[in-house]
């Protein structure tokens, strides 16, 4: 195993690329990192910000400079340091993604929502997303399963018994007529012109939030971080709610959490939400088979998550990577 991590001044790297550094088949603008002596750079970096944040590429080359947090830099440096040693392996065991794969998945995400390629677009760009963006998320997508399916296969696949004990242990979810209680941050976005550089500054904030908690805390937690970056979040704690009674992407996003469970930031009515679910109560299950898909579907998805984890150690341990800062 050869891996190790050199955190260099930007003066440093730079004079290292001008002094004997190989040459490359595209522009090197700036080397960030090497994964067995293929480099990530800066601008990969910045379109990785954008298209994790959904914001454009000037506002995610901002928050790289400004970002004084190291750690924070290194998350999205070390998605792109996976994403260079997925792709070789998947190279190296014939099962790379093709371009056509792609096309694929994006057209039936297309037609499932009936819209065209400039109806798409415009969708996309709502987001913070360049069709280029949204591309790189969707082939990164099918290289995570790809590389599930052919190295850890068998533990991520489950069985009808293993599905049943999941829908007992989950059944709070799935009630008909249930009430919950949730613990809610909003990132407030106001109308005007000032609204497209508020929901930059919201989505920054929420990831940072996020990033300070551990799995389990309340939102409480994050307020601070919150704050620092977001002056205007808001924190609501509330008593009880019928679950119809919420707007319909809290809903959609509370039926992916168990009590205790957070979600990632998402847009709302009224601006950037987080929300955790503190505690269900109350309604009548669904019949197993109503929903036997949608768990089996996210029964494989958590393994498959813990696969994916475990598939990256063992990359990780026999590769070469430096990372530069």
């Amino acid at each position: 195993m050869k891996a190790k991590r050199r955190l260099l001044s930007a003066g440093i790297a730079a004079a290292m690329l001008l002094c004997g550094a190989p040459a490359y088949p595209r522009i090197i603008d700036g080397v960030v990192a090497l994964v067995n002596d293929e480099p990530i750079t800066f601008s990969e970096v910045r379109e990785e910000v954008a298209g994790g944040l959904g914001v454009p590429l000037g506002d995610a080359d901002a928050y790289l400079r400004e970002e004084r947090d190291t750690a924070a830099v290194l998350r999205w440096i070390n998605a792109l340091v996976e994403a260079a040693l997925v792709r070789k392996e998947l190279a190296k065991k014939g099962s790379a993604v093709a371009d056509a794969e792609v096309d694929k998945a994006i057209g039936s995400v297309r037609k499932a929502n009936n819209v065209d390629e400039a109806q798409f677009i415009e969708i996309l760009a709502r987001e913070g997303l360049t069709p280029a963006a949204y591309r790189n998320r969707i082939r990164w997508q099918l290289e995570r399963g790809a590389i599930v399916r052919a190295l850890k296969h068998r533990e991520v696949t489950v069985t009808e018994d293993e599905v049943r004990a999941y829908y007992r242990e989950n059944a709070e979810r799935f009630a008909r007529g249930g009430q919950v209680r949730l613990e809610t941050m909003l990132f407030p976005i106001p109308e005007g012109e000032s609204a497209e550089e508020a929901v930059v500054r919201a989505r920054f904030a929420a990831q940072q939030a996020l990033a300070s908690l551990p799995p389990g805390r309340p939102l409480a937690d994050g307020i601070g971080v919150a704050r620092a970056a977001f002056p205007a979040v808001e924190l609501f704690a509330g008593d009880f709610l019928p679950e119809e009674d919420l707007l319909p992407e809290m809903r959609r996003e509370i039926a992916r959490l168990r009590s205790g469970e957070r979600s990632g930031p998402f847009p709302g009515e009224h601006g950037v939400y987080i929300v955790r679910v503190v505690e269900r109560r109350g309604g009548t299950p669904r019949e197993f088979r109503e929903v036997m898909d949608i768990l089996a579907e996210e029964m494989t998805d958590r393994r498959s998550e813990k696969a994916y984890a475990d598939i990256i150690e063992e990359l990780k341990r026999s590769a070469s990577i430096d990372v530069r800062l």
